[in-house]
């Protein structure tokens, strides 16, 4: 495993630092970006023996990237494994098709599963999908489930975050126009704590 490096593109934060701590502690070399434009940057001049791809990012999405990633031939050999949310399952299909060589739900799968897809599809080790979702339904060891909760934008500080977080839209998806619901995503360094944020229940996109 030594030497191998892995390029995580996730837009949120917490999980994209969950998922690099979790590889380096597995030894893997981890890049990090935080969207689809940083990633393709980092390919241009980094050796990468896979993409953990988030689906969902701004600026440029997770289709748009593994689209270029393909279409290049000094990176269309890379395996792309892709991170979903639920409800994602036409856009995880479309990059199967497209040339990703596997998928997780991002709020079914820890890190430690995460580096161990990593690793069976570098090495052949580690558990297939079907073994790994065997494991999932014997239940997880903290609670893995993501809540979505409706906000109000008139009610406590909803004024002072809107205005702090520069919401043009408000509580709305400027392009679905859906109105967002708070999404708690487990942490999964922590049990019984959850990260916080809005998103849209249509496209998935995360605010």
């Amino acid at each position: 495993m030594a030497g191998e490096t892995v390029l995580v593109v996730e837009d949120t934060e917490l999980l994209r630092r969950m998922y690099a701590d979790k590889l380096a502690q597995d030894g893997f070399n981890v890049l990090a970006a935080g969207d689809g434009l940083e990633a393709l940057a980092i390919l241009r001049v980094s050796d990468v023996d896979l993409i953990l791809l988030d689906l969902v990012m701004p600026r440029m999405s997770g289709l748009e990237v593994l689209d270029t990633v393909k279409k290049d031939p000094r990176t269309c050999d890379i395996p792309v494994l892709v991170l979903s949310n639920l409800g994602q399952e036409s856009d995880v299909q479309r990059g199967m098709e497209m040339g990703a060589v596997d998928y997780l739900v991002k709020n079914e799968a820890r890190p430690a599963d995460v580096s161990e897809k990593i690793a069976s599809v570098l090495h052949g080790t580690g558990p297939t999908g079907a073994t790994l979702a065997a494991q999932q339904d014997e239940g997880p060891e903290i609670p893995r489930a993501s809540f979505r909760l409706a906000v109000r934008d008139r009610e406590a500080d909803a004024e002072q975050f809107i205005e702090h977080a520069k919401l043009a839209r408000r509580f709305w998806c400027p392009t679905c126009e859906v109105e967002l619901v708070l999404e708690l995503v487990p942490d999964a360094a922590r049990p019984g704590w959850y990260e916080a944020r809005l998103a849209c229940p249509a496209c998935a996109r995360q605010y």
